[in-house]
């Protein structure tokens, strides 16, 4: 099994990917967690310097491509990991489709990537709705180095209402909204009789 932790900056995607994996541990179901976009690769640190580090202008295609490379390079891992695993990723493919296409990249060329280059689908994406001011609200109480995005309140706003449509449209996967601003234990309940039902 394959699913992925969704939502807009400060929605609480880490806080309850590292929930549910101590959750999964407890009960013997042998989880597998992967974090995206993850830094310690050469195309991670390209995207850390884009990030955090302003040291590069990209293009929408460009940016794209750079995330979604990492997707790519990463197929293998995955589909080992999900024959004896419940793979537990911490955003994925699905925030591509919501950022990059925010950027200017079309979202049908997005949808013929994943395709052409064989990303794997995820059985659901668990996507935490929570109103872009509770998770502004949040983001700032975090003790953490925020990048230039997540200090872009308007942005925060746009990726909402695109993540609302990709919800509604089901696009590339199956969608499944959870009440993100419910207390972090029921959220992590929700999930887990979703995991148990799917």
């Amino acid at each position: 099994m394959f699913l992925v932790i969704e939502g807009i900056d400060g929605a609480g995607c880490e806080t309850q990917a590292t929930a549910l994996i101590k959750k999964l541990t407890e009960a013997g179901k042998n989880p597998f967690y992967i974090k995206f976009p993850h830094y310690d690769t050469p195309v991670g640190k390209m995207i850390r310097d884009f990030l955090y580090e302003n040291k590069t202008k990209h293009t929408a295609d460009e940016q794209f491509l750079l995330y979604a490379l990492q997707f790519v390079f990463d197929k293998k891992l995955i589909k080992e990991k999900m024959r004896d695993h419940i793979v537990i990723a911490d955003r994925y493919f699905s925030t591509t489709l919501c950022y990059q296409t925010l950027e200017g990249f079309e979202e049908k060329k997005a949808l013929q990537f994943a395709v052409d280059f064989d990303i794997v689908k995820p059985d659901a994406v668990l996507y935490l709705d929570v109103s872009p001011d509770t998770a502004i609200k949040w983001k700032y109480g975090e003790d953490k180095e925020k990048n230039f995005r997540e200090n872009d309140h308007s942005f925060i706003r746009r990726t909402y209402e695109k993540y609302k449509d990709l919800v509604k449209r089901n696009v590339w996967a199956k969608w499944i909204k959870i009440d993100g601003e419910q207390s972090k234990e029921k959220v992590t309940e929700e999930i887990l009789t979703i995991i148990n039902n799917l």
